[in-house]
């Protein structure tokens, strides 16, 4: 299980990056990776009550068409946090190392 956490969580770099490439603009950039990062990156509970954590892209496209719908904040929370997290530690760096 570790394994595949692993493989994911580099695989989510990866896509990140190659979508950041798309744009020209740095502060873009920087906002795109975040946000592609952000959504990959992001994790929570399969279903309300379960010990089962899940990547919420899976759980938002499952929700979307499978399941019943058990309300898309208890998605969007998680995710703002990591945006957040992950674009403000961007800027910090940029900023910090003036690239």
């Amino acid at each position: 299980m570790i394994l595949f956490w692993t493989v994911y969580l580099l695989l989510s770099i990866a896509i990140s990056f190659f979508i950041s490439l798309f744009f020209e603009n740095k502060n873009l950039k920087i906002f795109v990776f975040s946000l592609a990062l952000a959504i990959f990156f992001s994790f929570w509970f399969r279903s309300p009550g379960e010990n089962y954590v899940s990547p919420i892209i899976s759980i938002f496209l499952i929700e979307s068409t499978i399941l019943d719908e058990n309300g898309y904040l208890r998605i969007l929370r998680p995710f703002l946090v990591f945006f957040t997290l992950i674009y403000v530690s961007a800027i910090t760096i940029k900023k910090y190392f003036k690239t």
